[in-house]
């Protein structure tokens, strides 16, 4: 993203939440700690950023937008404010050195300004400790601070910290538009379902289609659910023929899981026709109806229960192999004929 488009991005991606911030900031009205959940690629942090950039902007349009040209909006683009304090993930998680230097941040007063910004990405990463390291400072606001947490998966963040900030959810771009980006980069057109379940990032949607690893997990999963719909125990060997060769690192893993969540979602969608028919595995279409026939409630809610709880146990650190193999037989379980 151009540091130069910050504001164009998060006017274009999230206008009406745009307009919410800034009235908020203009009506004194802004709250000290919230979370921001959606998609990758949906605004959350250009929207954050365009917050902290109205705090320091010399020459603010009439609508209360920030200029995005003075020097301060500039340096906070660039990333050389010390009264805006960004953190993003050491690898797979946010870690409590990085908690203690956020900790370290907000006992200080701000440097420049009248006001600090924290801006934590991919917050759902914090470890136990790292987030109860700042419950403190989000029950117990301090003067001239404000925090955003940003999120894809809001599900895997802490009930304490869930009850104790103000949460805006970032609608998905439309698929349309989105569609549209993806086409433009000449994404192909069998993929773009699928990607438009997974994030409003082209960048993301680009990591997925090299080297044709998004096909090969089509593919793949589609097999796998195939032998599923079959009450095929074939579908156990196909977690470590199939899926992991796949799964080479976590970033990869998690993808897998989100998209066998998509899959049984999908099913949902099937079974009591909520609204257009699902795109995502167009060719799984006559299968999953054939399922979804012989599919009770009870049965696509347990599995769809144990699809969702996946991301929590690769979170915990869980082998990958270990719960698909795991989701499978709990799947096979569930589809035998109940007497």
């Amino acid at each position: 993203m151009a540091k130069q488009n910050i504001i164009e991005q998060a006017e274009s991606k999230q206008p009406q939440l745009m307009q919410h911030f800034i009235h908020l900031m203009t009506t004194n009205r802004l709250s000290h700690a919230y979370l921001f959940s959606g998609l990758p690629g949906c605004g959350k942090r250009a929207v954050a950023q365009v917050v902290a950039m109205r705090f320091f902007c010399q020459t603010p349009n009439a609508d209360g937008m920030p200029c995005g040209h003075c020097p301060e909006c500039n340096r906070i683009m660039a990333g050389d404010n010390p009264d805006v304090v960004t953190v993003e993930p050491d690898g797979q998680r946010i870690k409590v050195d990085q908690v203690r230097y956020i900790k370290d941040e907000f006992a200080k007063s701000p440097v420049e300004g009248a006001t600090k910004v924290f801006i934590i990405e991919g917050a759902e990463t914090l470890t136990t400790n790292a987030a109860n390291g700042l419950l403190k400072f989000i029950e117990e606001p301090v003067a001239n601070r404000v925090i955003f947490l940003l999120t894809t998966n809001k599900s895997m963040m802490l009930a304490t910290i869930l009850s104790r900030t103000q949460i805006v959810e970032f609608p998905s771009l439309t698929a349309k538009a989105f569609a549209d980006d993806l086409r433009q980069h000449q994404i192909s057109e069998n993929q773009i379902p699928l990607l438009n379940g997974l994030t409003n990032s082209l960048e993301d949607a680009e990591q997925l289609i090299a080297d044709d690893w998004l096909a090969h997990c089509q593919h793949e999963l589609g097999r796998w659910f195939n032998q599923l719909a079959k009450r095929d125990d074939m579908a156990f060997v196909t977690v470590q023929t199939g899926l992991m060769p796949l799964a080479s690192d976590r970033d990869h893993q998690a993808v897998i899981l989100d998209i066998i969540v998509l899959l049984w979602q999908d099913m949902l969608q099937v079974k009591y026709l909520l609204g257009e028919a699902p795109a995502v595995f167009p060719e799984l279409q006559t299968a999953m109806a054939k399922l979804a026939q012989s599919l009770t409630r009870q049965q696509l809610l347990a599995i769809l229960t144990a699809a969702l709880g996946t991301k929590k146990a690769l979170a915990g650190n869980m082998n990958i192999q270990s719960i698909l193999e795991t989701l499978t037989l709990q799947i096979l379980d569930e589809l035998k004929p109940k007497d």
